[in-house]
Parts: structure tokens; C-alpha cells; sequence
């Protein structure tokens, strides 16, 4: 009987070596959990997931053949900025919060992950959901959210700009009338809304 495609991406192969890069760029904000398969490497995705469902920000990864043909450790990067203080306590046990390419970006930490050229892909795997577990569910403080006026100002120059109206700002954004505030996804408002005691 064949796979069905869900099967299929959860498949590992035997070693890292096998890994093929994902060359998407860094910094991508996950609208939904379904995008983070698209940017997460096999042996990265269930810790990724896991960091995701506990709204802990990850900004980059990397376990892949490239990293082990250049002597380099996988990672997964988190933003330490958007943990809370619970987290940024476990956060500071793997590296130093710093500030990595420009002076404007958040302050993140690097999460190093061994490998060599031995390196199977499900021990990488157990690897990074062992990190994955030591972390706390939070409030999600990282998801972007917009006023009219904001994306009026972003789309057209002004932000009394009738001519863009919320109707039209749907195609793109989940509106939440409540609040009168414009979301990435759906995902990400209940998410924000939800009640989580830090």
C-alpha cells in the first residue's frame, strides 16, 4: 500500500548526510503551523513544531548535509526577546543572547546542534525535541498585528486613505472586528488571544 504524502514527510532518512537543504530565507514569520514543513529541515521539524505550538519564536535552522560538508553544527535560533522570563531563563542554558547580522534585530540565541558525518537523522531528531521539551508554553508576543491606518499608510502613503477599506484588507489579513486589529492568519489571533499563565 503507498504512503500518503503526510507518510512521506515523515520519513526520515537513515543519516543527516542525506539531508537536502532548505534554502529559504531566514527570518520567514510561520503565518501557520502547516508553512513550518516548508522552511524546517526533517530532523529539526517535530522539535520546531513543538516550539511553535508553545509560540516560542525560532528565526532560523539548519541540520543538513551543507552543515556537516563544511564541519558545522546544526542549530535552531530562538528570539530571545519574545520569551518569557520562565523561558529566557532556559533559553540563556544553551548560549549567549546577541544580537547576530544587524544592530536593529532582536537579541537571539543560538542553539547548537552537534553533528558529524555519522550523525543519524533520528538522533538529531531526539536531539532537538529534548530541547524542544525543556521549554514552557507562553503568551505568543511575536505575532505582527496592524490598525487600518497602518496598513492604509503601508499600501497607499496615507493612512486616512478611504479607498482601502477592510473588505478589501480580508483578501490578505484576518480582521478581528473586537479589537479592530488586522492579523497575518487566523492562526495567529487565536493564538495571541489565547489565555496562558506565564
Amino acid at each position: 500500500m503507498s504512503e500518503t504524502p503526510r507518510e512521506q514527510e515523515s520519513i526520515l532518512p537513515d543519516k543527516v548526510l542525506e539531508v537536502e537543504p532548505i534554502e529559504v530565507s531566514r527570518g520567514t514569520i510561520i503565518k501557520i503551523r502547516e508553512q513550518i514543513k516548508e522552511l524546517v529541515e526533517a530532523p529539526l521539524l517535530s522539535a520546531c513544531e513543538e516550539l511553535y505550538d508553545k509560540n516560542i519564536q525560532t528565526s532560523g535552522t539548519s541540520a543538513n548535509k551543507k552543515d556537516i560538508e563544511s564541519h558545522m553544527p546544526g542549530y535552531i535560533v530562538i528570539v530571545f526577546d519574545s520569551l518569557s522570563d520562565k523561558n529566557k531563563e532556559i533559553a540563556k542554558q544553551f548560549g549567549k543572547a546577541e544580537k547576530f547580522e544587524f544592530s536593529d534585530d532582536p537579541c537571539q540565541v543560538k542553539i547548537e546542534i552537534p553533528l558529524n558525518e555519522n550523525s543519524s537523522a533520528e538522533e538529531i531528531k531526539t536531539y532537538a525535541e529534548a530541547v524542544a521539551h525543556k521549554f514552557f508554553k507562553q503568551r505568543m508576543t511575536w505575532a505582527p498585528h496592524f490598525t487600518i491606518e497602518e496598513l492604509r499608510e503601508a499600501y497607499a502613503g496615507d493612512p486616512n486613505d478611504e479607498s482601502i477599506t477592510i473588505e478589501e484588507l480580508e483578501d490578505t489579513y484576518y480582521y478581528d472586528p473586537q479589537s479592530k486589529l488586522f492579523y497575518l492568519s487566523e492562526e495567529h489571533f487565536r493564538k495571541v488571544n489565547e489565555k496562558i499563565e506565564d
